[in-house]
């Protein structure tokens, strides 16, 4: 897969989202230009709690997988009041 370098130390290497256009659960790995979809019962919120994942970090990761990682960088506490599900 073709992954980019490092943007962010502060996001971690997988995170989970719900994608805004269907509502399914997706997984997003650091740097990669796609995402995946998760066949599992446990919403993004709870894998993310599985993984530490903190809710700022998935909303900056979901925006980078949605707009591009060559876009500036994006700090993941710029997300924190955000209403995106993650």
């Amino acid at each position: 897969m073709d992954k980019i370098p490092s943007i962010d130390s502060e996001l971690p290497g997988i995170a989970f989202a719900t994608l805004p256009t269907t509502g399914e659960t997706i997984a997003i790995r650091y740097g990669e230009r796609i995402y995946y979809r998760v066949g599992s019962t446990k919403t993004a919120a709870e894998l993310n709690a599985m993984y530490g994942v903190s809710k700022a970090q998935a909303n900056a990761m979901l925006a980078y997988v949605l707009s591009g990682w060559e876009t500036p960088p994006i700090a993941a506490e710029n997300y924190k009041s955000r209403n995106v599900s993650a």
